[in-house]
């Protein structure tokens, strides 16, 4: 399990992602608890479970893309007590080690919180026990019933008690400016709660409402959002900019015992989820993510036996043999390391397949139509060429499917 998570983490959660919000308001005795989870998941979960041995009963939302390495991980979720966390990742930063300090995996810090703790501080005083090293580039945002709110970091350990206060994808300090964070979506929700947002329902989803993400393309941002009534247990969940369904009431649904239900599957169709549902990736897809690999895996091959008999050829020259200038040999095998090299980039990099190349780095958004030229060239060149076809064909047909893939997700355009 262990070395799952491991994987998962050096593959998917270094990447940047996409900017979650959330937000806390407490007025005339109410509060009110607000969370967007933003991500490309096409699977949810909602998993109830009840109290045990005098441990707080909880309801938590997870997620996964359907990446061979990625397990289900629970994003959000509020105890009995009222207690709610949230995960955010924000920009990576090490930190030392606190030796002689418990460790703990990011995928048991909800659980832990959710069972042993009923306020934010009793949840900060459960942390100080734990090295927070883990959350190199993660924070956790807690709030409960009673508007108490903390944000929890490797290390920073932020605690307020504001009428309101929201967060964002961001690195803090107990310093920061906060009309400084550039997060628009953020800046929205603060001003909203600047301006006076009724203690209610309707105006807290207001605040919701304006801190989401509805993107042009596959309407792609906010996955699911939340707002929880931590007073009186109340959970209301939105799926995919869908702000009218359900309610569920967490006492009457822990009651049932322990359940999970499938989070997609509890709201109407909706056809911006249904296009990205349908829109193919190596994080949605298995079978794109394994090819890709043995494509690359395949480019390394074929670029180390290139490079083989390009020495043994080059020694032989030295030696004063005839022998063929290895050009293509040096085109193939420089050409498979470029193959290897986008493809790393595809399988650790989500929002390429979003926003392209160039959202990682101006100079890769080149890299595909450098790919397509030298596929030409090797077209040709193995139709007039007989020498080193054994090189020139094989490559030919390892940049086929890769460049396929680059218009399917329009790299070319």
């Amino acid at each position: 399990m262990h070395i799952r998570i491991l994987l998962a983490s050096l593959l998917l959660l270094p990447l940047p992602l996409l900017a979650c919000t959330a937000f806390v308001m407490h007025n005339n005795g109410r509060t009110f608890i607000g969370n967007n989870e933003d991500s490309w998941c096409t699977q949810g979960q909602v998993r109830f479970v009840p109290s045990a041995q005098g441990q707080y009963g909880a309801v938590y939302f997870s997620t996964r893309t359907g990446h061979p390495f990625q397990d289900w991980t629970d994003q959000i979720g509020m105890n009995e007590a009222g207690l709610v966390f949230d995960g955010l990742s924000i920009q990576p930063k090490d930190a030392v080690s606190e030796p002689g300090k418990q460790h703990l995996f990011f995928t048991d810090l909800g659980g832990r919180l959710m069972e042993r703790c009923a306020t934010v501080p009793e949840a900060v005083a459960f942390l100080k026990d734990y090295d927070l090293a883990f959350l190199h580039h993660s924070m956790v945002f807690l709030a409960d019933v009673n508007g108490t709110y903390a944000i929890v970091q490797s290390d920073t350990v932020i605690v307020g008690t504001d009428p309101y206060f929201a967060v964002g994808n961001w690195r803090m300090a107990c310093n920061t400016d906060m009309d400084a964070v550039p997060i628009p979506r953020l800046q929205q929700g603060r001003a909203l709660l600047a301006e006076g947002v009724d203690p209610t329902v309707e105006g807290a989803l207001s605040v919701l409402q304006g801190m989401r993400s509805c993107r042009q393309f596959l309407g792609n941002g906010t996955f699911f959002s939340t707002l929880f009534e931590p007073d009186n247990g109340r959970v209301h969940l939105y799926f995919y900019h869908d702000f009218e369904h359900p309610i569920f009431d967490l006492r009457t649904e822990l009651a049932k015992g322990p359940h999970t239900l499938d989070l997609p599957t509890l709201f109407p169709p909706n056809s911006e989820f249904q296009a990205l549902e349908t829109y193919k990736t190596p994080f949605h897809q298995q079978w794109i993510f394994w090819s890709f690999m043995a494509l690359a895996g395949l480019a390394v091959l074929l670029g180390l036996v290139c490079g083989v008999v390009v020495l043994v050829r080059e020694i032989l020259r030295l030696m004063g043999r005839s022998v063929r200038p290895p050009w293509n040999l040096y085109l193939v095998g420089l050409t498979m390391v470029a193959l290897a090299g986008l493809v790393v980039v595809l399988l650790m990099m989500e929002r390429v397949v979003y926003f392209g190349f160039g959202d990682v780095h101006p100079a890769l958004s080149v890299l595909p139509y450098l790919l397509l030229l030298i596929a030409v060239g090797l077209f040709l060149r193995a139709r007039k060429n007989t020498e080193d076809r054994w090189a020139t064909v094989p490559g030919l047909l390892l940049l086929v499917p890769i460049l396929i893939g680059c218009a399917y997700w329009g790299f070319f355009w």
